[in-house]
Parts: C-alpha cells; structure tokens; sequence
C-alpha cells in the first residue's frame, strides 16, 4: 500500500512536470543526440552502401548481412516500437546514425537543449542507404576516410585509411549500447544500460571488450588474394542468438543429503543477464522427477527488470543476474524419496518480448508476423542420485 501511495504521488508530479518539458525518450547529449554528420563517398569507392564494401570485403559483408545491425531500421520490432513513440526522431541515431540515412536533419539545438533540435529537410537524404540500418560507413567513414583498427602503412588499400583506437576499445560501441536515463526518472541505471554493466563489472578489468564476444576474432584475409591478419567478425550476436545466449548461464547442481542445489550463473557475459531492452526477460524451471516421469517438485526463476514509462520512468524491480553472479533454486527430498531414481531438469526460456507486449504491438502499432521472440536456450538433465 505505502509502495503504490508513494508511485501515484511520484506520478502526479510528474504530470506537471510534463507540461514543462516534452517526453523525450531518454535524456540527450552531443553524442546521442547529433548521430554521424553528413559523409561524402570516400575516393576509390562509388557509394556509401555496404554492397560497395562488400565487392573487395567479401566475408566482413556477407556477416553484415545476417546482423540486426543490417536490420537496425528495418527490423518489424524496431518499426512498431518506433509507431508507438510517435516516431520520436532520437531512436533514429543509433538504428540509421549517418545524416546521410535522414530525410530531416538538425540545423541547430533551440537555447542549446539537445530536447529542442530544429529541422529542414535534407535534400542529401539517401533512402537505399537507410535501409541498410547501422551499415559499413556508420561506423567506418569520416571525411573522406576509411577509419579501422590498423595503422594506414600496413595496408594497401585503394582508398584512404587511418588507424582508430576506438575499434579496438569498448567506446564505439557505448555510443549506442548505452541509452541513457531522461530527466526525472526513477531509475537505477541507463534504460539500456549495457555500457555501463559493462564497465562496472569484472571482465573490464581484465581486459576484455565487448568485441571480445560479439566480434569473435579470427584470422583471415581482409580482402581476397591479400595476406591473411587478425580481425574480428562482424556478427554482434546477442539476444536475438540462441547460440549466444546458451553461453551466458553455467547450471550445476549439487546435492548434500536430501537437498538439491541447483546454481544459475552469469559466467559468460560481460554485463547482466538479460540486457539491453528492459522488454526482455527469462524463465528458468527447474523440476524434479520421478522413474515414471512425473514431475514431483518445480522451482522457477524468473528474470527481468520492470519499468513504468509513462509519464515518467519508475524502475519497480531488477532481478537480473549481474556477471559472476550466481542464483539457486533448492529442493527438499522427502526422506521416502531420498533413494527413489530422480531426475532433475532445467529448462531456460528467453523472451525478447513479453506476450502482453507482443500483443500491443500487433493491435496496436502494425507488427505482424514477426519471428518467434521466445526460445529455450539451454536444456541439462541431472541424475538427482549420482549428485
């Protein structure tokens, strides 16, 4: 009662609040709010799309190509999501950063709030290219320069390089990997905080980065017939991947006389177990079960961050698993049970989208026929007597 009391309060004056100020998404900065300034097209390439990347780029193109990066703007989720923020024009710096990809573009912040940008229309605006999303040059070009993670003198490329120590740092990709909180909300990180799980967690300090997971290195060519040299692939897999999530959580079990342990640890990401998008959120069910197959006990655990967004951003809980943090579900065998054959499964589900939210955004805001957007992810069986 005294919890709700205090949200209604914290909801009115909000409402007030509101009539001041217009209800940005997040709170904006000179980086998030300004995106990539408008690029011309490098000397030795015809365009600014990745397909041009991709004649000499072979692999690094055909990797784009399977990416949500590929998809940042296309993607139905992304589309519907977008409808239902009144298509609030800072979603677009990072899903299609390049000025290059806007129809509109800012001349100027009004009295410098990055809340009030003023428009006119871009008369450069290149839709093809706004289709490719977070495409090749978003990340790559400036100025007339192909920027990558090797010094210009060990290339030789038909067109102008230079080294960039942020591709081989966490900063390029905290520009949009970190989604800041807006003025007078209610929470205890970033609505997307990845960047910052990242950076207060333990695997910083030791040297890993967030391509370290998401850009597997390998060795290989970059361009066909040239000599081959460390570089990382460009998938960026996450909670769209089964396969990348499955390495996120180690499950062991362990029993001690009539009790079961089962331990649910984030010993393979970076920041918490799940990221990004407060919508996600996972379900682990453990059960026990007997020679016939029938279940005798089940314990579940589930995994989210609950957030209200309107009309101001209240976080109400955070449960997620930070990394190296470990969960446990326990079991109690009754005594008539103890040398009975039992099995224990455990099952984990990731949701990147909540039915009720999928539903809203079917009847609501045009997403159809979207992939599935929930998938079990791991399956271990454990034999409760060999424990």
């Amino acid at each position: 009662m005294k919890k709700t009391l205090i949200i209604a309060v914290l909801i009115a004056i909000a409402v007030g609040y509101a009539s001041f100020r217009k209800n940005l998404i997040y709170d904006l900065g000179q980086t998030t709010a300004v995106g990539v300034p408008y690029q011309e097209t490098p000397q030795g390439l015809t365009s600014l799309k990745a397909e041009t990347c991709g004649v000499c780029h072979q692999e690094i193109y055909a990797e784009w190509r399977t990416t949500m990066h590929a998809a940042a703007y296309t993607d139905p989720f992304f589309q519907a999501y977008w409808r239902k923020d009144e298509y609030e024009w800072s979603c677009l710096t990072c899903h299609t950063p390049l000025e290059n990809q806007l129809k509109q573009r800012i001349v100027q912040f009004k009295n410098g709030d990055f809340s009030q940008p003023q428009f006119i229309a871009n008369n450069r605006f290149d839709p093809e290219l706004q289709q490719e999303g977070i495409t090749c040059a978003a990340c790559h070009i400036r100025d007339g320069v192909i920027y990558g993670p090797y010094p210009a003198e060990q290339l030789n490329a038909p067109h102008p390089v230079a080294y960039d120590e942020r591709f081989l740092s966490e900063q390029i990709c905290l520009d949009c990997h970190e989604v800041p909180a807006k003025p007078f909300s209610f929470l205890r990180s970033g609505i997307c905080g990845t960047g910052g799980e990242w950076e207060g967690g333990p695997y910083i300090k030791k040297g890993y980065r967030c391509q370290t997971c998401h850009m597997p290195e390998v060795t290989r060519p970059l361009v066909a017939g040239q000599k081959s040299r460390k570089n990382g692939r460009h998938l960026w897999r996450g909670g769209n991947s089964p396969e990348q999530v499955a390495k996120a959580l180690t499950i062991t079990a362990k029993r001690q006389g009539n009790t079961i342990k089962v331990d649910i640890t984030n010993s393979g990401a970076g920041h918490n177990f799940p990221t990004g998008d407060p919508d996600r959120e996972v379900f682990i069910t453990a059960k026990l079960i007997n020679h016939k197959g029938a279940v005798l006990q089940i314990k579940e655990l589930h995994i989210r961050r609950i957030i209200i967004w309107k009309p101001i951003m209240i976080e109400l809980s955070d449960n997620r698993i930070k990394p190296l943090e470990t969960r446990t579900l326990s079991f109690e065998i009754p005594n008539w049970l103890s040398n009975k054959p039992l099995t224990l499964e455990v099952v984990g589900v990731y949701q990147i989208l909540s039915e009720r939210a999928r539903k809203k955004l079917e009847t609501h805001y045009g997403l159809k026929n979207y992939p599935p957007v929930r998938y079990s992810f791991v399956k271990k069986t454990f034999n409760a007597n060999e424990l």
